[in-house]
């Protein structure tokens, strides 16, 4: 009995901890995104399905996304924030990035 409650108290705590984990964000990990740079610059294209695919990631994490493509813009000065913006609701996720959400200087109408 006593191996069974050990048993359940370490699954809670991997679970806990997986859940943790994957709540987390990492604004320097952009490398998913660079499918999005042909739609993120200043003469936006229509974006890949890999760009979408990639955004899916960050459903219901708008500030992470924020982040994301703040960091990217450091290292990539193409990159045009408030057309980066426009690729969720373009892709088809418009509830990604709620209307009136600030970002680097730019509000989603």
């Amino acid at each position: 009995m006593a191996f069974l409650k050990l048993a359940l108290c370490f699954l809670l705590f991997a679970l806990l901890l997986s859940s943790y984990v994957s709540a987390q964000c990492n604004p320097n990990n952009f490398g998913s995104l660079t499918g999005c740079l042909s739609a993120a610059g200043n003469r936006p294209m229509k974006p890949s399905q890999n760009c979408c695919n990639a955004l899916k990631a960050y459903q219901g994490k708008a500030q992470c996304l924020c982040a994301t493509l703040t960091a990217a813009k450091q290292k990539v000065s193409s990159i045009n924030i408030a057309n980066a913006l426009r690729i969720p609701r373009t892709c088809g996720y418009g509830n990604y990035i709620p209307s009136g959400f600030k970002c680097n200087g730019q509000t989603i109408p």
